[in-house]
């Protein structure tokens, strides 16, 4: 009876739990008791099985833990290396090389078997042509992990090496086990590509488009190395199979035409047959139908007026944006009475492509009444930009010849629509514009706008690279040594690699007396790299006379080629002679500088100091 009656009186006997967890809870109330009645009630048996049982879930898991900490450790390795690998390449395509070899090489010290980290180091260190490369692609190679990319950049490492024969050994087995694709031809033109070796990627190809007779992609990249392979024979089979392919209707046809008016010789007969070809393609479109007409007009300048005219017909009752093209064409062809023929002015007013080319045929035309009148109409403003419309009347007023101060005021109400519009590749245009006719401190403050404008934005690092080169340029022609200083400092912060920004800053520096011992450290490392540059020799020059080494500074000045020099360099170069005594070669340096030329304002008192002492 003891036995049959319920110990737990918390428990109610009517809620049974679901019938298929039942045996489940039965063995584990039979080995964990769940109360001090059920515990008393254990039988030895059951204390014995659950004492093996939890010593054996104890067991295995310091098993598992001594099995599996390392791979664990490694996997956290990896992965934190791999989000190093992403800020390195991110690095690298904003121009930051030297900060992204250095975290490369920081992912892989944080995980040596990681394969993005060694294959990453295995690029950048090909990229600088180092052998190091060689142990990294060897920790690829034992990790079994290459790809043809690797094996392709493995052929560039040995080329950058000095080992073109390793080079040609490896292509060659490539090229026996990979199908020929575009990046691997491009390698074996730069491996091959002198016309000893050309010929063995010309038996490659052929042997390749024999096999793969239906693969037209590769009939054309066989074409296209015969052309450029230099024997007489190999270009005329390349001219003949690329015209075969020209005829299809296809899209390879196409990129045959386009590949052949890239040709910089052919025979007139070669390009009536493209012309014509490139009209009647099915999958052409209108810049393929321009081209066409551009090389018509090459060939036959004399029936310029009548494909003009055959053209127009053509575009006569085309809608406004199929008409962009042609009115661009017509435009660049000089064309400008054609257009105002062709497009009427309310059409050119509604369409912001056709306004742009109709005000600039207006220009040529110097029918300024009509231009003025245009870009000072409501309508026009709403359909063109007002950075394009503020430039169009800058514009208007240099060639009416407005006062100075109208055109300096358009243009700085054309760099402010541009501003505030985030227009950065306006901006530098408006930079341009305003350096050209003279007004650099207008240029200066448009190109550092650009440079925040592309900052900002995600534009090209190209675009900050030529914003901060015009803005060194407009520096120098405001004569601001301190603009220039800071300038060329942000543009080395930026890209510490650019040889350009990095002897234009320590140069400034020199001038301006600053950092004169680092700067001369860093410019002697320059001019170790290249010693024959006449620049790099006269900033070490600069900087031992800055440091009262005059005779050290003399050395530094033999060997100069002036010619190189700006104006103001030359009298920087004068100035350090005369120190040193040569006052008659100084003297001969300066009467080749015109007094007028615009310098910084220390290079103009070096001019001053050796005129002095005449």
């Amino acid at each position: 009876m003891l036995w049959n009656q319920n110990i737990d009186p918390t428990k109610d006997l009517t809620k049974k739990p679901f019938v298929l967890w039942r045996p489940f809870i039965a063995v584990w109330e039979w080995l964990v008791p769940p109360t001090v009645a059920h515990r008393d009630r254990q039988s030895p048996l059951a204390r014995w099985v659950a004492a093996f049982v939890i010593l054996g879930i104890c067991t295995s898991l310091l098993i598992l833990g001594i099995v599996y900490a390392r791979p664990l450790k490694n996997s956290y390795k990896n992965m934190r290396a791999g989000s190093m690998v992403k800020e390195a390449r991110q690095m690298m395509e904003n121009g930051q090389g030297v900060s992204a070899i250095m975290k490369a090489q920081e992912a892989y010290s944080k995980a040596p078997e990681s394969e993005d980290a060694i294959r990453l180091n295995f690029e950048y260190f090909t990229l600088m042509k180092r052998d190091t490369a060689e142990y990294f692609y060897d920790k690829l190679k034992n990790l079994d992990v290459l790809t043809p990319a690797d094996e392709q950049l493995h052929v560039r490492c040995l080329i950058s090496l000095g080992k073109p024969k390793e080079a040609s050994l490896e292509l060659e087995q490539l090229m026996r086990v990979e199908q020929p694709s575009e990046a691997l031809i491009k390698l074996a033109e730069e491996v091959w590509g002198d016309r000893e070796q050309n010929k063995k990627l010309v038996n490659v190809l052929r042997k390749y488009t024999q096999e793969h007779p239906d693969d037209n992609e590769g009939a054309l990249r066989f074409a296209k190395v015969q052309m450029t392979s230099g024997n007489p024979t190999e270009v005329g089979l390349g001219m003949e199979s690329l015209w075969k392919l020209a005829s299809a209707d296809d899209e390879i046809g196409l990129q045959t035409l386009e590949y052949l008016n890239s040709l910089p010789s052919l025979t007139p007969a070669d390009i009536t047959r493209l012309i014509e070809r490139l009209k009647n393609h099915p999958k052409a479109d209108d810049r393929h139908y321009l081209t066409a007409l551009k090389r018509e007009v090459q060939q036959s300048p004399g029936r310029k007026r009548e494909i003009v005219m055959e053209a127009t017909a053509r575009y006569r009752d085309k809608k406004r944006d199929q008409l962009v093209p042609f009115i661009r064409w017509l435009v660049e062809e000089s064309e400008f009475r054609q257009v105002l023929d062709v497009l009427p002015e309310d059409d050119a007013k509604a369409h912001q492509g056709l306004l742009e080319n109709y005000l600039n045929a207006l220009t040529m035309l110097q029918r300024y009444d009509d231009l003025e009148r245009l870009v000072n109409d409501p309508k026009v403003s709403g359909v063109l930009d007002p950075t394009t419309v503020a430039m169009f009347r800058a514009h208007l007023a240099y060639i009416l010849k407005k006062p100075t101060e109208e055109l300096r005021s358009k243009l700085i109400a054309a760099k402010d629509a541009a501003q505030f519009n985030g227009r950065y590749a306006a901006l530098l245009k408006i930079a341009e514009y305003g350096e050209n006719r003279g007004h650099f401190d207008i240029a200066e403050d448009a190109y550092r706008l650009a440079i925040k404008a592309a900052q900002r934005s995600s534009a090209s690092p190209r675009i900050e690279r030529d914003a901060f080169t015009g803005l060194i340029k407009a520096c120098l022609a405001n004569r601001s040594t301190e603009s220039l200083l800071q300038a060329s400092q942000e543009a080395v912060t930026r890209w510490p690699d650019d040889t350009n920004f990095v002897e234009t800053y320590l140069y400034v520096s020199l001038l301006a007396g600053k950092n004169i011992e680092l700067a001369l450290r860093n410019a002697v490392n320059l001019l170790k790299i290249q010693p024959a540059d006449n620049q790099r020799k006269l900033t070490v020059a600069l900087a031992r006379w800055r440091l009262q080494d005059i005779q050290q500074a003399i050395q530094n000045l033999q060997y100069i080629d002036l010619n190189p020099l700006t104006e103001g360099q030359q009298a920087v170069f004068a100035a350090i002679a005369n120190s040193g005594g040569f006052h008659d070669q100084a003297l001969e340096v300066l009467k080749k500088i015109n007094p007028k030329a615009s310098m910084l304002p220390e290079e103009q008192r070096c001019y001053e100091r050796v005129l002095e002492k005449k």
